[in-house]
């Protein structure tokens, strides 16, 4: 069994096994995109309340020895039980300390982001300090020319002349007593885990962001210079465009988008390019992209990490198989961001973008699905004829899922110990756990021995709710609940 830990300044603040050193909440945020959260909460009898100064405070978060959050506390604030609460951000935003001066560059690509980490490093105290890793992001002519006559946050800086440029992920890395950042063109982890509808997905919420579409793209690349008569030459005010190689147009367009929702128009610079061809093509394919909005799938999981299983966790920063038929899920998607409630994993929750998601049509398509309908919403492999019949309802009703609720311990780490497991059944959005009779709900345990689960199977058939104790869990053991409808 994993175990969790919070260190403040070095000093233990939280341990699972030490009742005086107790929190009542720890819940990290993992964002790949942008800066990890912590909030972290402790009663008002916590020993060590007062060793928590905000933005001085060094605040540790391990899982066994993997360091899982490093960073500071931003506030401090109590409710009416004196319960201590703070928010946190991690060590990425100590970039946000620091001033990067008015600077002209040209080189490769790494040395901008050397230059601006050397700039930081030297204006901040030692763990505020990072040494640059791995460069994956690069620029085709490994030349880039950059300059600011203005002073700008470190973090800003990074973000306008790299990341807005060439794309990428900034991610921190803990080596010994060093932070690490990388620059990463793209996260090359991949977990071991799948996340899979009737499995370990309890939930599904799909956005797209149809606001963000564009049709059409003015791409801008560098500054063109111009030679005076003595053979000076100078930087004007006109950008590269694409005019030249695309026929004569100074955009890109999609077709069937336009036809779908109209013109509508952008425009991007790329600072580095200076060839015609080259802007063509990246305008091409950030077109690509823009036409179809935003989308991301947060997804309510069961990490099977959690439960004590040897395995490998999800986190964000890495790519996640992902399958789920009823919703139309089924590919390998990188995971944007991570909700992990250390106290209480059974609300994990974890986002994914995936831009070339579709919702399986469910008004005219209906009939075509009451077979995985049948076999992954149900629980059920060879009963059409129960379905049969139904088809008119599955239509009004559109969708059944189950949810599983858990009053007491999702994680047995002592004798004694029981929760009562009950199983809910929802048309769409409308309970109708109330209207089936108990005998349509039969209950398995998958713990590795299949003599011994078919006998506990046996005997928890006809229930609604169990109640599992630390006896049925023994090594490990998952629990699920199979309804006939």
């Amino acid at each position: 069994m994993s175990l969790f830990r919070v260190f403040v300044d070095g000093q233990l603040f939280y341990h699972p096994h030490l009742s005086q050193l107790s929190v009542t909440e720890a819940k990290v945020q993992e964002d790949a995109e942008n800066i990890d959260s912590l909030t972290l909460s402790a009663p008002f009898n916590h020993p060590y309340l007062s060793s928590i100064q905000p933005m001085a405070s060094t605040i540790v978060c391990k899982k066994d020895d993997l360091t899982v959050f490093e960073g500071r506390a931003l506030d401090d604030g109590t409710d009416f039980y004196n319960t201590h609460t703070w928010t946190c951000e991690s060590c990425l935003a100590y970039l946000k300390d620091t001033m990067q001066p008015p600077f002209s560059y040209q080189g490769p690509l790494r040395g901008l982001l050397e230059q601006f980490l050397s700039v930081h490093n030297a204006a901040v105290e030692e763990k505020k300090q990072f040494t640059l890793g791995t460069v994956t992001v690069t620029d085709n002519n490994d030349y880039i020319s950059y300059s600011n006559s203005d002073y700008s946050v470190t973090l800003d800086a990074i973000q306008d002349k790299l990341i807005k440029t060439h794309g990428g992920y900034l991610q921190v890395r803990y080596k010994e007593d060093r932070k690490v950042l990388d620059y990463l063109e793209d996260f090359s982890d991949r977990s071991l885990q799948t996340v899979e509808f009737g499995k370990n997905l309890t939930d599904v919420k799909i956005t797209r962001d149809h606001t963000e579409r564009v049709t059409a793209l003015i791409p801008l690349g560098a500054k063109l210079t111009e030679t005076d008569e003595d053979g000076n030459e100078s930087e004007t005010d006109t950008r590269l465009d694409i005019a030249a190689v695309n026929d004569g147009r100074n955009y890109v367009y999609d077709e069937e988008a336009v036809k779908e929702i109209g013109w509508i128009w952008t425009t991007e610079v790329w600072e580095d390019v200076t060839l015609a061809g080259n802007l063509l093509r990246k305008a091409n394919a950030r077109l690509s992209e823009l036409v179809k909005g935003v989308t991301s799938m947060e997804l309510t999981i069961v990490d099977e990490s959690d439960t004590g299983a040897d395995i490998g966790d999800i986190r964000a920063r890495m790519y996640v198989r992902c399958i789920s038929k009823p919703h139309g899920i089924d590919g390998t998607y990188l995971c944007l961001s991570r909700t992990r409630d250390y106290l209480d994993p059974s609300g994990n929750t974890i986002t994914i973008g995936a831009a070339g998601v579709r919702l399986t049509s469910q008004s005219a398509k209906q009939e075509q699905n009451i077979t995985s309908i049948e076999d992954d919403l149900l629980g059920q492999t060879s009963k059409i004829e129960v379905i049969t019949g139904k088809v008119d309802h599955i239509n009004a009703q559109k969708m059944y899922r189950t949810e599983l609720v858990v009053d007491g311990v999702n994680i047995f780490r002592d004798k004694g110990q029981k929760s009562i497991l009950r199983c809910r059944v929802y048309s769409w959005d409308k309970e109708i756990t109330d209207t089936l009779p108990a005998s349509s709900f039969v209950w398995h345990r998958n713990s590795g021995r299949e003599d011994l689960d078919t006998d506990w199977d046996s005997s928890h058939t006809g229930m609604k709710s169990i109640t599992v104790t630390t006896e049925d869990v023994t090594d490990n053991a998952s629990f699920y609940c199979e309804i006939t409808i």
